[in-house]
Parts: C-alpha cells; structure tokens; sequence
C-alpha cells in the first residue's frame, strides 16, 4: 500500500481501490497469514479508519494474521 490516503486522489489509497485487493489476499485457503508492505504519509482519517476496519474484520472471519512492514514511512493513518 503505497501513496496517500485519500477518497479522491488518482492513485491514492482508499477503502473502495484497496477493497478488491484486499479481499483477494485474504480468501480462505489460499495463505496462511497477510502481509502488509505499508508506506504512506497518512491522509484522511476516514478512510485510514475504513481500511483498517476492513482488514482486522477480513482477519478475524478468515482467522489469518497481519505482519506489516513499513517500506520507507507510515505516518499519519498509514501508521
């Protein structure tokens, strides 16, 4: 996940672009755990509280662990 966290911005991370991606990394029977490779200088706070709602909800109904790693920065909601 690499870029701001916003709902508009063009290439930017929100809950509706990273939706998908993240639904895919957590399908059942697929991987033993989830890894994050975070690096962000944060953004809304809206949309920081949606991602990672929907990755601790993803985590528990698929009963996977998350790991992640900050590539440079998390700051902010990439925190």
């Amino acid at each position: 996940m690499s870029g701001v966290i916003s709902s508009g911005a063009r290439g930017g991370l929100s809950d509706q672009t990273l939706g998908p991606i993240l639904e895919k990394a957590f399908k059942k029977g697929q991987h033993e755990a989830v890894a994050l490779l975070i690096n962000s200088p944060g953004g809304s706070p809206v949309q920081s509280s949606l991602i990672s709602s929907r990755v601790q909800r993803l985590a528990e109904e698929n009963e996977m662990p998350v790991y992640a790693f900050i590539e440079d920065v998390a700051a902010s909601g990439g925190y």
